[in-house]
């Protein structure tokens, strides 16, 4: 295919064309830089740090779950005893209510008392009774004691006897045609009580 002189001739003028255009409009292109990689002991440091790092997260987050539904648990708890408390307050207020009720009642009904005449003649007893205790101690009981005085001969017919080894309130009792009890109970003994050799025993009545 045959091209046009005057074609030629234009694409020689662009090229000395762009040979002597000025340097200043020639762009310049810096070559791209080169990356720097992480050495393997960079690496190995920063997958130990993460390593470190996401089990001590994984460990906050569960301790900060544990926490809060300990915290929820607690809190309902004590919203459950302000609402105890609550009820008890408003239980009180309305005994107290009531008792303030049955205290005016009680209050009215002594006042009533108070004036009745049972009142009037209670209050005139008092007089009463201290010119009965005047007249009481004005009065002296003399009271008659006749000493009692032992009988010498009655006290001469006590027998006595001496007791001797081997012998038992029993065999003794029996001797003198008396019970064990009334042995006994002259004596001032019991009926388990030893006996001692020389022992004087009363043996009359």
């Amino acid at each position: 295919m045959d091209h046009h002189p005057n074609e030629k001739e234009d694409a020689m003028d662009e090229v000395m064309t762009e040979k002597n255009a000025p340097v200043d409009k020639i762009e310049t292109v810096t070559p791209p830089k080169n990356k720097i990689r992480p050495t393997d002991k960079e690496t190995r440091i920063v997958y130990g740090i993460a390593a470190t790092l996401i089990p001590l997260f994984l460990l906050s987050t569960i301790y900060f779950v544990v926490t809060l539904h300990q915290l929820s648990v607690h809190l309902s708890e004590v919203n459950d005893y302000v609402g105890t408390i609550d009820n008890r307050t408003v239980s009180l207020e309305k005994r107290q209510t009531e008792f303030h009720g049955q205290l005016t009642q009680l209050d009215g009904k002594f006042t009533s008392f108070s004036n009745s005449p049972v009142m009037k003649e209670v209050e005139t007893l008092a007089p009463r009774v201290n010119l009965l205790e005047k007249q009481l101690s004005s009065i002296h009981v003399r009271q008659k004691v006749t000493p009692v005085r032992s009988n010498p001969a009655q006290a001469a017919k006590k027998q006595y006897y001496e007791i001797r080894e081997g012998d038992t309130l029993f065999q003794i009792s029996r001797k003198y045609g008396l019970s064990v009890d009334d042995l006994a109970r002259m004596n001032d003994l019991h009926e388990e009580e030893l006996l001692f050799v020389g022992q004087k025993l009363v043996v009359s009545k």
